[in-house]
């Protein structure tokens, strides 16, 4: 009895042992399913290093910054012909997976979907402090080039940006000849100073909150499509960054754009507080009078998580530009 007994026990710890092998041998995944990237693991983002450039929103000078910066894709619908590739620039305390529901309408669409995470957001490392809008054009080129599919076949360059993103793929547009189409959801093309929310009593000031950025409740019957949390929460937390951002939202008003981009700009309601939609508006009607602007009324920063019927148009009218374009 003795002898089964110390069999059973080594056999109990030798499957222990196994079992905690394997759980080390697993890592966590970077990012839920079904993301995926060109890496040693395909089935999971990419977390890769980059060395990036940036400098004092105040001086000038300039440093180098060493990080890991998460990107992967969404690959297109198998059943559907490729339609093309699109990559996405993300706003301020934004994740690249707080908008499946968008991503998944243009996959399902035949569109691979990139995307990735500025420093010190999502699942980067490194603080957004350091990221200014030129340079995240720069990152999302090399981020194109990792994860694209297909380009001698379908070439175009095609951008959807939001908000911070909205701005960094207008000035990539304005400047370079590669970029073909772009899609600007409520760009900070025309910043507020005052955002989101603002507790007096708690000294806590420019709060960027999910209340404040979608009138969209969740609850019963609404999954939450925000599956990381807002990270920085507030623009004060990252003066470098929003100052680089006031200064480069301000010559992107008078920067013309090419008349070979073509654009299709989203424009939130009269309660958004991050950004002014009608002198947004008025900018592009002389920077860019070839773009398509549309406006949709009553709907906060966020047109893509919106509440209904707003999210299903606007998801609806970015994929009719997509399809229009490529």
């Amino acid at each position: 009895m003795r002898i089964h007994s110390h069999l059973l026990s080594a056999a109990l710890s030798l499957g222990l042992a196994a079992q905690a092998a394997v759980a080390r041998a697993e890592k966590p995944r970077i990012c839920p399913t079904p993301w995926k990237s060109h890496s040693q693991r395909p089935g999971d983002c990419s977390l890769r290093k980059f060395t990036l450039t940036t400098w004092d929103a105040w001086t000038g000078a300039r440093r180098e910054v060493n990080v890991d910066i998460r990107s992967g894709y969404l690959a297109e619908n198998p059943d559907v012909p490729f339609r093309g590739n699109v990559i996405y620039y993300q706003g301020l305390g934004d994740s690249m997976l707080n908008h499946e529901p968008l991503f998944s309408k243009l996959t399902q669409a035949g569109f691979r979907v990139i995307a990735f995470d500025y420093m010190g957001q999502g699942g980067s490392s490194g603080s957004m402090n350091d990221t200014r809008i030129p340079q995240i054009g720069s990152l999302g080129d090399q981020i194109w080039a990792f994860h694209a599919r297909d380009l001698a076949r379908r070439p175009k360059k095609n951008i959807v940006g939001w908000s911070t993103g909205g701005l960094a793929a207008y000035v990539q547009a304005a400047e370079k000849s590669d970029v073909d189409n772009i899609v600007l959801i409520a760009p900070g093309i025309a910043p507020n100073i005052n955002v989101g929310e603002h507790d007096v009593l708690r000294f806590k000031f420019n709060q960027i909150t999910l209340r404040s950025l979608t009138t969209q409740t969740y609850g019963s019957g609404e999954e939450n499509p925000h599956v990381d949390p807002i990270k920085p929460t507030s623009p004060l937390q990252v003066m470098d960054f929003s100052w680089n951002l006031l200064t480069t939202a301000k010559a992107s008003r008078r920067s013309p754009m090419r008349r070979e981009v073509n654009g299709f700009v989203l424009l939130s309601g009269d309660d958004d507080t991050y950004v002014n939609a009608g002198k947004t508006g008025a900018a592009l009607a002389k920077s860019a009078p070839h773009f398509i602007v549309r406006q949709y009324p009553n709907t906060l920063h966020e047109i893509d998580n919106e509440a209904e019927p707003s999210r299903s148009n606007a998801h609806r009218d970015i994929l009719d530009f997509l399809n229009m374009t490529n």
